[in-house]
């Protein structure tokens, strides 16, 4: 709220108390607000007005004896500086003046009513100008009625919102712009009738969509002083929000992008292939690239799966497109199908309040690769199978469909048509996906490939850590050997820890693991075949020796035992006999 002081008059005219009467008046009849202050001792302490002057004269017997103090109020009206404007009003329209008073009540101003009058009057208008300034820079429609509807206000966004020009709707009713139909239905009509805010959406005739908010502000009996009513173009907020989520996509898929380059995966996709087996599959896999039929990658583990998937790509049509990988036993069951079809904001508790964009979006115009596909819960199949033929989606809590166009590729280590017949993996799907099915071989049915994989292997580590190792010429001997149960990826692993634990350049024989030569390691000599020592603990040091690299390879104890030939309780109890199985954890059955 305004103040007193906030409507004294600046620098008014002060003249001494002892100055000539003939110098008080001069300045008095110059001066535009019709009074002067008479100081005394520096501070102001009466004041003459045009109104008490005449008085004076006019009362006075003789004018000649008449002082400057004769002139003025014979009692000064004060009021303190920090009192609130509607407070002073009566006592100034009574008095035509006030001297306002410090917190040591020393007078140190004065206001009158014409003072007053061209202080609120510059006021207003500057509250005007920015009233203007706060309703037309606004991006939203701002359109004000009084409480019987006629429009007082409206911002140039209701031009582009309705096509009419201001000038025809000012100082207009409501109800008369309703009934040309320049907007229907009337938000401010509505809001007047009930007497609370209210929102409608308006339709344009090309089709737009318009939301309308109403304002009541009220009179102090009750009634509707103004309606103030916000309009914004739905249509223009979707076309915004579609734009969003394009840059949301767009900036995922650089950081998935950024994520393979700082993992070299990008380099992944080179293949050697020396193999007949090999030379016939990426034969089949070129001619295949440039369609877009859904395929099929089975084989053992760590054959390279991926690999294939990742050259498909690279060789078709969508090359430049992302290439989006789902590893579906990886997720959590539960976090899988936001991951797969992203979320609407606040879908979920815990939930991103602006939403969270799926992988199938992510790889739009490029290629799904998913992942151990067996493991995909059935619940999720069926909606898979439904976006593989329709190319159709929606997020999980939202009600727009999402247009897809998408190669799909899978790939599984497990026999899937046996999982078929066992109702653990949908038919319909199996059959969706089954269409150019692709085995990747073995890489023990591939022994063309291993030198060559070994040798890129090396060359990739050496630069990675700078180093110039090489393997002798017996070890790719031993390396051709071995049968390779881990295939490509155990190779990969085997020669990265030779890389690390070897010292010297030349990777020798002796630096293989026992289970490639059969021999012990030692940093000089080789050990002897043949040890003394008592039998039993000869045959336990074996027993444990047989069952740790069981252990290894094996993947549960049915297999070792099968492997082994002997039962599976007499596998379960040797392991723990031997400690082969970390104390607390579960042996996998």
């Amino acid at each position: 709220m305004r103040r007193a002081a906030d409507f004294i008059i600046t620098k008014p005219v002060v003249i001494e108390k002892g100055a000539s009467i003939e110098k008080a008046l001069e300045l008095l009849l110059d001066n535009d607000h019709g009074f002067i202050c008479l100081a005394e001792n520096g501070s102001i302490c009466q004041v003459i007005t045009c109104e008490s002057a005449l008085s004076s004269i006019k009362n006075a017997a003789e004018a000649q004896s008449l002082t400057t103090a004769d002139l003025a109020l014979n009692k000064l009206p004060l009021i303190s500086s920090e009192i609130g404007w509607p407070e002073f009003i009566g006592k100034l329209k009574g008095n035509g003046l006030l001297a306002v008073t410090d917190s040591k009540n020393v007078v140190y101003g004065v206001i009158t009513v014409s003072g007053m009058l061209e202080k609120l009057s510059a006021k207003t208008i500057e509250l005007e100008r920015e009233i203007d300034a706060i309703i037309n820079f606004s991006s939203d429609e701002i359109f004000v009625a009084d409480g019987e509807g006629r429009v007082l206000r409206v911002n140039s966004m209701f031009e582009d919102n309705f096509g009419v020009k201001l000038a025809s709707v000012l100082g207009k009713k409501v109800n008369e712009l309703e009934k040309k139909k320049i907007f229907t239905p009337s938000v401010t009509r509505l809001v007047i009738d009930k007497k609370s805010t209210q929102t409608v959406i308006q339709s344009r005739r090309d089709g737009r969509k318009l939301l309308a908010t109403g304002t009541p502000a009220f009179n102090e009996d009750g009634s509707v002083f103004r309606v103030i009513v916000n309009t914004r173009d739905i249509t223009r907020l979707n076309t915004l929000k579609l734009q969003l989520e394009e840059a949301e996509l767009l900036k995922n898929r650089y950081q998935q992008e950024l994520v393979e380059l700082r993992q070299g995966y990008l380099n992944s996709g080179e293949i050697i292939a020396s193999s007949p087996a090999m030379l016939e599959l990426l034969k089949v896999a070129t001619k295949i690239a440039s369609v877009d039929s859904t395929v099929l990658l089975t084989g053992e583990s760590g054959v390279g799966k991926g690999m294939i998937a990742r050259y498909i790509h690279n060789t078709s049509p969508r090359a430049g497109k992302p290439f989006t990988v789902v590893n579906c036993g990886a997720i959590p069951e539960n976090l899988l199908e936001s991951e797969l079809f992203g979320y609407a904001g606040g879908a979920f508790t815990g939930a991103r309040r602006e939403g969270k964009i799926g992988k199938l979006e992510l790889a739009n115009e490029g290629t799904l690769f998913l992942d151990e596909i067996t493991e995909l819960p059935l619940n999720l199949q069926v909606k898979l199978l439904h976006v593989i033929q329709e190319g159709v989606i929606s997020r999980i809590g939202g009600t727009r469909e999402i247009k897809l166009n998408l190669r799909f590729i899978a790939a599984t280590n497990r026999d899937i048509a046996r999982l078929v017949e066992e109702g653990k993996f949908r038919e319909d799907l199996y059959f969706r996906l089954d269409v150019i099915p692709l085995v990747v071989p073995p890489l023990r049915e591939r022994r063309e490939d291993i030198r060559a994989l070994a040798e890129q292997f090396l060359a990739k580590l050496n630069e990675r850590y700078q180093k110039n190792k090489y393997f002798r010429s017996d070890v790719y001997s031993a390396l051709d050997e071995y049968h390779w149960p881990g295939n490509v990826r155990e190779l990969e692993n085997l020669v990265e820890r030779l890389m690390i634990v070897v010292d010297s350049r030349e990777i020798e024989t002796v630096h293989l693991p026992r289970r490639l030569t059969g021999l012990e390691r030692s940093e000089t000599v080789l050990k002897p075949a043949v040890r003394l020592e008592p039998l039993k603990k000869a045959r336990e040091n074996l027993e444990r020796g047989m069952l740790a690299e069981a252990l290894r390879i094996c993947r549960t104890t049915y297999e070792i035992a099968e492997a082994l030939k002997i039962d599976q309780s007499t596998v379960v109890r040797k392991l723990k006999k031997y400690k082969l199985v970390p104390e607390g954890r579960e042996i996998d059955r």
